[in-house]
């Protein structure tokens, strides 16, 4: 097939949306979705829970070992008379009352065992990494509540007698709650054990001997080294064979700070290298290098302004917000002092191996031999030794993006005022160059199940179009701007989108209070803009009054405040409200071109813009820059997406095509992708009429399909357009191309140049809306039975005239005076009932908490539950939790017809049943038993896809979302979304037809008529 043929990619995190069209049809579109590998609710990554899970169980498998041999060494030692499981079971309180008097008289071999094995089995806290010391704040509660019970250790002999004297521990002596305030280190516990021993001996306990002691230290306190994390460092783009340097190596932080001081500009001017040499002087004395410091360090007069910063924001640090400059090297300056820090800069290389070797080996006995394998002198070692058992080290982590090797030589060049892509010049390198690798070496992932996927899907359509097609000679993606992005940094994402959802909310309000009728167009970010500037032009400082937002006397336009033909940057943060006639004015330029050129005074435009609060971060960069020119990653970063997971994909599909000619392979930004959707009037397909996304996941077809159509050369239309545009001084906020064709029509504007925004053929629209209607998306079916067995939560069960209750424990803050008729044993418990009924009568005051009979406070008390008693765990009850499957059988009733019976399928029965369960849901007590009467024909996973037909011949088709076993329905949701509001529910029983539906990655069905039943993946009767 001769001509172009585009496949567009638009990629999420948990979807994949295609198109694959020509310059003048489209040949298909879908939507593809898959399981991001994260919780529904909490989004916590699976892999995570996965690692606590096994963390837990080998810390359980230790903890047992442990016990076992500890057991077994008091047996030997004469303490107990076996050393079985139950040979250390005591009551409560008897192995503390041992510690504590174990102080003042001679303790029985058993009350001895106990006193040891108690320690042995609560061995106290002790971290055995080098962040959790010093001051660092990320340490956490853990370790303050540990200071504070060391604070009250010191005014006893022991732990154990503390615990067992002090009134704050008489209520309980264990944590709960995340409350962690009985914490005790073990290094008091060893001091204890030690002491305890000691003592038995002074009072002639012949078995308390030396070598007991010694072998019950070394046994119940042994603590598993960290591994280093050499093996995780990437490699360096520009020295083969190095691995990238430690983030806080000193050289590494130079660059950091010489890169930063050669973007600065002061009213416009870069610095020299004299001024350069200046404000490194005295470099690692100090943590910080603030921008006040750094005036001092220039001599700059009073006058004198660093581009883009404030003058209120002049006290942070030069390179980071919220950290320092030279945290590493301040570090390494204040352990080693003034004569050890010269020596070692006169060799730069072994300061560095040093920062490494402190960085990423995590144990202390790996940290002094890394050091002494490097030859240092004595004097340093100890020193810098004494520095990791301080803590002085502990923000020592993470990486940089290049060899210390490669900073040193790097540095040598910035250090004479070049620019860090110069010094790279100089050097035979290539700035923009990086590691690639395999979306295999991801390590993230959401990441790369995405990328996966992606890659997937892109083989599955070539592959089913290129008969008769061939390959596409374009491939352009776009990706989600979340993509590769760790779980906090898309929880922050996503808290700021609610955020602005919620201030857009209140906005619209407000907009429709003050003109009467709901905003429509461009309205909301005409007003957004007017608030956040504080109803004014912040170009000229003039008011702006409400009335001129909706006339149509076009008196106010939104501009960019970078130029988007020399910036690419379409976002909020680089659009202000300006007056008609100031944007004719400012034309192509940035607000300081435009100023110095004689517009509005500069300094009162500076002064507008710094003490506006609502000026912030790249806003506010924007607005002061001096030299777009000297910024050329603008553009290609905002018309080309570089980030590494993007890479990947596209190093991927170019190696596939290699040497195929020609497949053009790009990336796409997202804002492109939004700026032709409202041209091309596609906008109704994504979002409702008031801007909200409409719960539809075939609009990532439509998104693909312009990703598609976004071509080189439309590209440089569109950039063409607006430097026309701006050049002009018009408005370039288009959201439609009648009103650009109007505007270019009054200034005589050649019709070719409004190609860019024109849709691609004439009949687009309906086009697209005919094969929007065509797609069937395709969700990924769930057919995995593992993970947890059952919820984590196990309730108590007790018998209560002959049946089962479940108990649950419930906070009282959480507690109506209803839930009180639920207090277990009420009768014997009327005390602690009258005195909850209290409280909550009281307005539960939280100063004033309700007391037991034994007058401690209440804070959670057992409810009675109609919950039932699903999975036996551990003498209590535990919720099933989601199902494995759904096994469908059918039977002719008496008049033929066929019925269906639903078995539903559990995790926990799948791991502990040898045989499948057999018995089906029905609304009686007596769920029916499956036996050779009845006939299995296939399972339903969750997402299976089916057709269900009413003896009225009313037809239910789309995915299996689950099935409510209280009363034998299935949930089924239309193929386009997962909204819990269009689900539908209806019993199976009676179904006239009851059919499962295979389905591809492009949504085509396949009917299933049979299946083979399996169990734990052997077929099964």
């Amino acid at each position: 097939m001769g001509g172009n043929l585009y496949l567009g990619i638009d990629l999420g995190i948990g979807s994949c949306g295609w198109a694959l069209c020509t310059d003048t049809e489209i040949i298909g579109m879908g939507t593809r979705t898959f399981d991001v590998p994260e919780t529904d609710k909490e989004r916590t990554p699976t892999n995570q829970l996965r690692r606590q899970a096994r963390g837990m169980r080998r810390m359980i498998d230790r903890r047992r070992q442990r016990m076992n041999a500890v057991r077994a060494l008091l047996h030997r030692h004469g303490l107990l008379d076996n050393d079985g499981k139950t040979a250390l079971a005591s009551c409560a309180d008897a192995p503390w009352r041992a510690r504590a008097e174990g102080l003042e008289r001679k303790l029985t071999p058993r009350e001895l065992a106990l006193a040891l094995g108690h320690m042995a089995k609560h061995r106290g806290f002790k971290s055995n990494s080098k962040r959790d010391r010093g001051n660092d704040p990320e340490s956490g509660k853990v370790l303050s509540a540990v200071a504070k019970t060391q604070e009250r250790l010191a005014q006893y002999r022991s732990v154990g007698e503390l615990f067992w004297k002090h009134p704050d521990y008489q209520d309980r002596k264990r944590n709960r709650d995340g409350d962690y305030q009985h914490t005790v280190p073990r290094d008091a516990l060893i001091a204890e054990t030690r002491l305890l021993l000691r003592t038995q001996r002074h009072l002639g306990n012949a078995l308390a001997g030396q070598d007991l002691e010694d072998a019950f230290v070394d046994l119940a306190f042994t603590q598993r080294p960290l591994q280093d994390s050499w093996a995780m460092l990437g490699d360096c783009p520009f020295v083969p064979g190095q691995k990238r340097a430690a983030k806080h190596a000193p050289s590494f932080e130079r660059f950091r700070l010489l890169s930063r001081l050669n973007t600065l500009r002061v009213d416009g001017e870069a610095l020299n290298a004299e001024q350069i040499h200046a404000a490194m002087a005295d470099f690692g004395h100090q943590q910080k290098l603030s921008f006040k410091t750094l005036r001092s360090k220039l001599g700059l007069g009073a006058g004198q302004r660093f581009d883009t910063v404030a003058e209120a924001e002049e006290g942070r640090d030069v390179v980071a917000r919220s950290g320092a400059a030279m945290t590493g090297a301040n570090a390494l300056y204040k352990v080693l002092g003034e004569a050890g820090w010269q020596s070692l800069l006169k060799t730069p290389a072994l300061l560095d191996d040093i920062a490494a070797v402190l960085t990423f080996c995590e144990s202390d006995d790996s940290i002094r031999r890394h050091l002494e394998d490097l030859g240092l002198d004595p004097l340093i070692l100890a020193a810098l030794m004494d520095g990791v058992t301080n803590g002085s080290f502990a923000k020592f982590k993470g990486a940089g993006h290049i060899s210390a090797q490669a900073a040193r030589a790097i540095n040598e060049h910035l250090a004479q005022a070049m620019t860090y892509d110069q010094a790279c010049e100089k050097l035979g390198w290539n700035h923009a160059q990086r590691m690639e690798g395999d979306i295999d070496d991801i390590r993230n992932p959401i990441a790369k199940k995405a990328l996966l996927e992606g890659w997937k899907q892109i083989k599955a359509v070539v592959e089913a179009h290129r008969r008769p097609y061939g390959l596409p000679t374009h491939i352009h993606v776009e990706m989600a701007r979340d993509m590769g992005k760790s779980l906090e940094e898309r929880q922050e994402i996503e808290r700021g989108i609610d955020k602005r959802t919620k201030q857009r909310d209140k906005l619209r309000a407000e907009f429709e209070e003050l003109f009467a009728r709901p905003p429509r167009g461009d309205d909301m970010l005409r007003f957004e803009l007017w608030k956040e500037q504080r109803n004014e032009s912040v170009y000229s400082g003039k008011p702006i009054l409400a009335e001129m937002l909706v006339s149509d006397q076009n008196l106010v336009e939104i501009d960019h405040i970078l130029p988007w033909s020399r910036s690419g940057d379409d976002s909020p943060v680089n659009k202000t409200l300006c007056f008609t006639d100031e944007n004719r004015e400012k034309k192509g330029r940035t607000p300081f071109q435009w100023m110095q050129e004689g517009g509005p005074d500069w300094d009162s435009f500076v002064a507008r813009v710094e003490t506006n609060p609502n000026f912030k971060g790249r806003k506010k960069r924007n607005y002061l820059l001096h030299d777009l020119d000297s910024r050329k990653d603008f553009v290609s970063r905002n018309l080309n997406d570089t980030r590494y997971a993007c890479r990947l994909l596209l190093n991927k599909l170019k190696a596939e095509f290699k040497g195929i000619d020609p497949v053009n392979i790009r990336a796409r930004p997202g804002a492109l992708t939004d700026r032709l959707r409202r041209a091309w009037d596609l906008q109704n397909l994504k979002k409702h009429d008031d801007g909200q996304r409409k719960a539809d996941d075939r609009h990532h077809a439509v998104d693909a399909l312009i990703v598609a159509l976004t071509s080189e050369s439309r590209l440089q239309q569109l950039t063409t357009l607006f430097q026309q545009a701006e050049n002009l001084g018009l408005s370039t906020n288009w959201r439609r191309i009648r009103h650009v064709a109007e505007v270019f029509a009054e200034h005589g504007l050649p019709p070719k140049e409004l190609a860019a925004l024109q849709p691609p053929w004439p009949e687009f629209r309906a086009d697209t809306e005919a094969a929007f209607d065509r797609i069937t998306v395709s969700r990924a079916e769930r057919r995995r039975a593992r993970g947890k067995a059952h919820k984590d939560t196990i309730r108590q069960v007790d018998e209560v005239d002959g049946e089962a209750v479940v108990y649950e424990r419930k906070a009282i803050e959480a507690l109506a005076e209803k839930d009180l008729e639920r207090v277990k044993d009420a009768e014997r418990n009327q005390s602690v009932v009258e005195s909850l009924r209290g409280w909550i009568r009281a307005g539960k005051p939280k100063g004033s908490l309700p007391l037991d009979h034994q007058n401690q406070p209440i804070r959670k008390v057992r409810l009675s539950t109609d919950k039932k008693a699903d999975i036996l765990v551990r003498g209590g009850a535990a919720n099933r939790g989601e199902m494995a499957r759904i096994d469908v059988f059918r039977k002719a009733n008496k008049r033929g017809k066929w019925e269906f019976y639903l078995v539903p399928v559990y995790p926990h029965e799948v791991a502990t049943l040898s045989s499948p369960p057999m018995r089906a849901v029905s609304q009686t007590d007596e769920w029916p038993e499956m036996n050779e009467g009845y006939e299995f024909i296939w399972s339903l996973y969750p997402l299976s896809w089916v057709r269900a037909v009413k003896p009225n011949g009313e037809i239910t088709e789309g995915y299996f979302r689950g099935l409510d076993i209280s009363n034998g329905k299935i949930k089924i949701t239309p193929h386009h979304t997962k909204s819990e509001s269009e689900k539908t529910q209806l019993g199976t029983r009676t179904l006239s037809e009851f059919r499962k539906f295979a389905i591809d990655r492009l949504g085509n069905l396949t009917e299933i008529q049979r299946e083979k039943r399996t169990w734990r993946g052997a077929e099964c009767t």
